[in-house]
């Protein structure tokens, strides 16, 4: 079976270090600004509103059902509750790309 590797990350510390460099920024000042935007992004997905990121796609929040699952430990079967999760969904360009 062959191997996987996984593809490289970057961080907040690389991000914010790579648009200091190409902004003339100082690395803790851009790291702020990255901060100041995800903190605004969960704010707003928090108040159920859509993200909408140009180019690169729109982040929103979208109601889950109520279901039936299975410990896997011990197959025992457990009722997961309805919630909340944050959806990303591709802008076309960026999905063009690929």
């Amino acid at each position: 079976m062959a191997k996987t590797t996984k593809p490289a990350t970057i961080g907040l510390m690389e991000l914010s270090a790579r648009i200091a460099d190409r902004h003339d920024l100082s690395k803790a000042r851009a790291k702020a600004i990255l901060d100041d935007l995800r903190d605004h992004m969960v704010e707003t997905l928090m108040a159920e509103e859509r993200v909408n990121l140009f180019g690169l796609g729109t982040f929103e929040v979208r109601a889950t059902k109520a279901k039936m699952g299975r410990n896997p430990k011990t197959g025992e079967s457990i009722a997961i509750p309805a919630g909340r999760k944050v959806v990303f969904k591709v802008a076309k360009g960026l999905k063009d790309q690929m």
